[in-house]
């Protein structure tokens, strides 16, 4: 394959990934490489290279003769993700107590007093029965409400990304994570309950204030510390469910 054509695959598996990660393609949805060309205005050859190295990345998987699907993360690799994300996030957070602007700060500021109107919204909008597993649908109301948590929780990271004024480094934790972070979100979102997620509030201030104070380790060890909560809390809660990703 040339230059051009590897090119073209390279871009059509990170198109791929973005709609996986924004939630249009579902976990266990099968990818047909013949709609995909038809959406992407493609031959199938790309298309099919191009999930060929989804695969090798581990955001699809194959089976004999059929389709490509979307595969959950296993529950020891959203340990391991959490472990890694939570060091290289921690690092960003490091970088960003040196480098980040005061119009920066004010994005992310504002970007947190969104997340927790969406936190409060959401408390006031749950219903009283017990939290809904992944696959159950829930009101309109409330799926609204965990999409804004979703998007407010992944911009207020992204802008500490942005604010560490490393490139490699937000491009590494982007790959690491891209594949699943919607469907992982969105149940972290569903099993939390009020206590965590007030406790997801108190973990952004608390890095808000290392980064105003321009306190690197503290900004680091407040970082760490939050990615790797968020990481137990989500294994230990798909290991309580019926239905789990399996090891």
């Amino acid at each position: 394959m040339d230059r051009s054509g590897t090119k073209l695959v390279a871009e059509l598996a990170e198109r791929i990934q973005e709609k996986i990660a924004r939630g249009d393609l579902q976990l266990g949805a099968r990818l047909r490489q013949e709609a995909l060309a038809n959406e992407f205005g493609v031959s199938r050859t790309p298309i099919r290279e191009a999930l060929r190295q989804l695969e090798a990345k581990g955001v699809v998987s194959h089976s004999h003769r059929r389709s490509a699907v979307v595969r959950a993360p296993s529950l020891r690799e959203i340990r391991e993700i959490y472990q890694i994300r939570a060091e290289l996030e921690g690092l960003g957070a490091q970088l960003a107590a040196q480098w980040i602007s005061d119009e920066q700060l004010s994005r992310l500021e504002a970007v947190h007093r969104e997340f927790v109107r969406a936190v409060e919204l959401l408390e006031k909008y749950r219903t009283p029965r017990r939290p809904r597993r992944p696959r159950e649908k829930g009101d309109g109301r409330t799926a609204a409400l965990s999409r804004a948590w979703i998007e407010t929780n992944a911009r207020f990271h992204s802008l500490i990304h942005e604010a560490s004024n490393n490139l490699s480094l937000g491009k590494l934790i982007g790959d690491l994570i891209l594949g699943y972070t919607r469907w992982v979100m969105r149940s972290s979102v569903i099993g939390m309950d009020l206590h965590r997620m007030k406790k997801n509030i108190t973990d952004h201030e608390k890095i808000l204030y290392a980064l105003r104070s321009r306190a690197p380790q503290e900004a680091r060890q407040a970082m760490v510390s939050h990615i790797r909560e968020a990481g137990e809390f989500l294994v230990t809660w798909f290991e309580n469910q019926d239905q789990t990703p399996q090891l």
